[in-house]
Formats: structure tokens, C-alpha cells, sequence
């Protein structure tokens, strides 16, 4: 398929998980991205994991950093003359008891989580504006729409992600800039392969949990950014795609059986 042929596609958090994922993605579909990543050397690898032949630039830069998110969007738009879509997917989890949690952690989660993905939103905007036309993905969670023990932080910041994702929808829309949001359940990612190394993250039970009875790839988070990019979603703003095996339409605490 070539429905993302030449389109201008940044994505945040490239260097592996959803982001890579959403980078070979796109680019298998011929188009043109500016992939952002903390780490240089994740990074690499996902401009090396790419298809042959792929037009990308790329920013080893943290998404908190105000200025060098504006300079990247500056950087892409010169490049590519403008941005059509944006997948914020950078983020981090922190497992730990509320009553034992530090604020600055907390800060941390909800700096990168939330405040990342508005400035990210807002550099890319201000050229989508311009255009009259663009697209933006943020990657929320399951966890936006419920709490979890041990993931306040966590949870906390992918709520305001999704309500995020609503306002700028909303005020957004007469710019023609369309603003949505995936929200998976657990993913297999480099991020939750190591909570469940360090015993934190249950696979079985979560699939238990899950109608559908596994947790997701991250191949699956990023065709779902590609359909709400596409022109198929032209549509649809302020929505919020879940990607979670049905686990947020299930009010068990574990999936009931088949024969129930």
C-alpha cells in the first residue's frame, strides 16, 4: 500500500517500541519522516531499521526540551515544506506505591507523558495552521481512562493526554488540524519487556483480563495511527482509538469464559 505516499510524518519516541513500529510503518507506505528520539543510539537503530530508500531526518532531543522541539518542526518544514501529521508516542512509566512515590518522579512522568506531547502538538500545529490542514496522533493508554495501582504518575499523565487530545480537537478544527489519540493496552515494547524482567508486569493475568486474551505488538499501535493519519479518518477528530483487546469494555476483574 502507498495510502501515506509522500506525506510528512514527524514521530516522537522513534528509537524503539510504538515509535519505531510507526516509523517502518509509514515508511513502508512512501512517507517522507522526521523521527525524535532521547536516545541517539535508539534512535540509530530506528533510522536503521527502516526500509531502503526511506526520505528521514532525525533529532536526538528530549520532547520536553521547548526549544528543540520548535527547531525540529522549524528543521522538518523547511525540509519537506510543511508537516502533515504528527505521532506522539515518546513516554515513560513509573511502577510504585502512591504513598511512596517522590514528587519529582511524579513531575518526571507527567513532564515527558504530558507536557511533552503538548509541545510537541503546539510546534507541529503552528505549521499545520499555516498549511490550513494536518493530522496528530497521541498515544494515550488504557490507564487515560482508569486508574491502576501503582501507576498514579502514569495514569495521571495519560488523562490529561486524552483530555489533551479533546481540547486541541475542538479548538483546532476550524484550523483544519485533526487531533486523536490510540490508546493500547499493554504492548509488547522494549518499555514493558523490562517490568515484566524486573516481575512488575503480569502478561498472563493481563491476558486474562483481556477479551481477546494477549497483550498487543506494537505493529498493531501503529496501523491504528496510520488509519487515523489517513485520509479514510478525515472525519474524525477528538476520537480515541482503542487498540486494548477489548480490555476497557470489560468490567471484570478478570475475562469471564466463553460458556458464562
Amino acid at each position: 500500500m502507498q495510502r501515506h505516499k509522500g506525506r510528512r510524518v514527524l514521530i516522537t519516541g522513534a528509537g524503539n517500541g510504538i515509535g519505531a513500529a510507526t516509523a517502518r510503518f509509514f515508511a513502508g507506505e512512501g512517507a517522507r519522516l522526521y523521527l525524535i528520539d532521547s536516545d541517539a543510539e535508539a534512535l540509530a537503530a530506528g533510522l536503521a531499521g527502516l526500509p531502503g530508500g526511506t526520505e528521514a531526518l532525525s533529532r536526538a532531543a528530549s520532547v520536553t526540551d521547548e526549544v528543540a522541539m520548535a527547531a525540529a518542526a522549524d528543521e522538518m518544514a523547511a525540509a519537506f515544506g510543511g508537516i502533515d501529521a504528527v505521532v506522539n508516542s515518546a513516554g515513560v512509566v513509573v511502577v510504585e506505591p502512591a504513598l511512596e512515590a517522590r514528587t519529582d518522579t511524579f513531575r518526571k512522568v507527567l513532564d515527558v507523558n504530558l507536557v511533552g506531547t503538548w509541545i510537541v502538538c503546539q510546534a507541529a500545529a503552528r505549521h499545520m495552521a499555516r498549511a490550513g490542514s494536518g493530522s496528530i496522533v497521541n498515544i494515550s493508554s488504557v490507564y487515560g481512562f482508569q486508574g491502576a495501582p501503582n501507576r498514579t504518575a502514569y495514569c495521571a499523565s495519560k488523562g490529561g493526554v486524552v483530555n489533551l487530545t479533546n481540547s486541541l480537537a475542538v479548538e483546532w478544527g476550524p484550523l483544519g488540524i485533526r487531533v486523536n489519540s490510540v490508546a493500547p493496552t499493554g504492548t509488547r515494547t522494549p518499555m514493558v519487556q523490562d517490568l515484566i524482567d524486573r516481575g512488575i508486569y503480569d502478561v498472563d493475568a493481563v491476558s486474562r483480563r483481556t477479551p481477546l486474551r494477549r497483550i498487543a505488538e506494537p505493529e498493531e499501535i501503529a496501523a491504528a495511527c496510520g488509519f487515523l493519519v489517513s485520509d479514510e479518518a478525515r472525519m474524525t477528530t477528538g476520537h480515541h482509538l482503542g487498540v486494548d483487546g477489548g480490555w476497557l469494555a470489560n468490567g471484570f476483574l478478570t475475562a469471564p469464559s466463553a460458556a458464562v
